[in-house]
Parts: structure tokens; sequence; C-alpha cells
């Protein structure tokens, strides 16, 4: 991982406009443990009437809420009631950023009228640095179980019925915020990249504070 660059912010007053228009918050990596900082960064953000929705391996219920196991079957269940995602609070190891917004782009991507199979998958990596550990796109395509082969005319086009059941989903205003001590240069270029807006090593709790006690 190469992170030799510095950690990109957003203006205050883009923040401030970002958190006053949010309602859903798509927590990735919350945890359940009532000691760690995305229980009570969650916690806060409920108590200021943010809707939290948290991505957890195990699932369950964090905080009253149902945890997903993947963001893509949070995009799911989001999609078929009608819900859009303001904000994605990522709680997880720097390196495994790039992973997880090429993920989010990927899945942003769903919403194209095109069939998945006649797009090309975000082949970004020519367009970045050289890194010590680049995004294996193929390992993300098959991790979220998407066909880049065209399919038997026969048979049913799997990525057809996923485009279609995510496809009221859109990422544009999305905007991917990273927590306090997390930062990575490759993803960062990637939102930018793909126009997503994008703060890191910042705890939304701590600005969200900042911002609007600055304002009183």
């Amino acid at each position: 991982m190469i992170n030799n660059s510095k950690a990109v912010h957003l203006s205050d007053n883009k923040k401030r406009e970002i958190l006053q228009n949010a309602k859903t918050i798509v927590m990735v990596g919350l945890s359940p443990n009532i000691d760690k900082a995305s229980y009570h960064v969650a916690s806060f953000l409920l108590e200021k009437g943010y809707n939290i929705i948290p991505i957890y391996p195990k699932g369950g219920e964090i905080l009253g809420k149902k945890a997903y196991t993947s963001l893509k079957e949070a995009f799911k269940d989001m999609c078929a009631n009608n819900m859009q995602c303001d904000i994605i609070d990522i709680f997880r190891k720097s390196e495994a950023l790039p992973s997880i917004v090429n993920e989010i782009c990927m899945l942003g991507k769903l919403d194209s009228k095109q069939n998945l199979t006649n797009q090309s998958i975000l082949n970004i990596t020519d367009t970045l640095p050289s890194q010590n550990s680049p995004v294996n796109h193929k390992e993300i395509e098959k991790k979220l179980g998407f066909i880049t082969s065209t399919p038997n005319p026969t048979q049913p086009n799997k990525s057809t019925e996923a485009a279609e059941i995510l496809r009221p989903f859109n990422i544009n205003n999305l905007c991917v915020w990273v927590q306090l001590g997390l930062h990575n240069s490759e993803a960062a270029l990637i939102a930018k990249h793909h126009n997503l807006l994008y703060e890191e090593d910042s705890c939304i709790k701590l600005e969200y504070l900042r911002i609007f006690d600055k304002q009183c």
C-alpha cells in the first residue's frame, strides 16, 4: 500500500451541505461491540436523526437496525424500498479502501440500461500509478457474482437480473466518508476518477460537532 500523498478533504461548506441534506448513511465495518469507535459514531448519528444501515459480515442487528453482510445486499434492499444512499461511512483498514470504493463504483454502474456484459467493469488501474497491491478487479467481480462473459442465450442472464434489481439505484451526489486515521491514495484516485465526493482521515461525528458548533 502506498500512501505518499496527503489525505483528501472536502471543504467545510461542502461537508455542511452533505450533512444537512443526508438522510441515510451506510456504515461499512460497523461493529456491534459497544467499545468500538464505529458503534459510538453510529449511536451519535442515530441521535441526530440519520437512518443508519450497518454493513457487518455476520449480519444480525446493530443498534436496532438490520445489519447486511455486504454492500450489494444492502443496495438491493434499498432499491426495493426506493431508498437513496447519501453517505457511505467506512470503518475498515486503509489497505481495504481501494476494493471498497471500487465495489461502490461497480454497484453504482448497475443502474445503466446496458447489459452488464457489454460494459467495461471499471478497468481503471491503467490510469493509476503503480501500487504494491493493485486492485484485483476479477476477484471483486467474482465476489459480487457478476458475469463478465457472454452467457448462453438459452440460460438466464444473472447479470441482467442483478442489473434490473439495482437499476433504480445511482451514486450521484453520494459521499464516501473514510474515518479518522484511514487514508489510501489509490482509493482517493478511484473516487476522483468516478466523480465521487470523497472525504478521508476524518471522523464524521467530530466533523458534525465542529462544523455545526462553529455555525452557532
